[in-house]
C-alpha cells in the first residue's frame, strides 16, 4: 500500500521528483529537464500529479507540496 504524503513530507522527495513537481507547476517540459518516465509513474502513484490529457497536472496534494517547497510564494 502506498503511504499518502503530507505537504510537510517534501523533504522525502528525491531531486528528480522535486524537479518534476516544479516542471508540472510551471508548465515546463519535464522531458527536457531530464526527468525519466519512472519518476512520473512514481509521482502518479504517490498522488502528487495526475495525467491531464497529453499533459500532467498537480493534484491538490501536489500543489500543497509545491507550496511547502516554496513558502515565500
Amino acid at each position: 500500500m502506498v503511504k499518502l504524503m503530507r505537504p510537510a513530507d517534501e523533504e522525502a522527495l528525491s531531486v528528480r521528483e522535486r524537479v518534476l513537481l516544479l516542471c508540472v507547476a510551471s508548465n515546463t517540459n519535464w522531458l527536457h529537464a531530464g526527468v525519466p518516465g519512472e519518476t512520473v509513474t512514481a509521482m502518479i502513484v504517490k498522488g502528487l500529479i495526475t495525467p491531464d490529457g497529453e499533459d500532467l497536472a498537480l493534484t491538490d496534494r501536489g500543489r500543497a507540496v509545491v507550496q511547502a517547497m516554496l513558502p515565500d510564494l
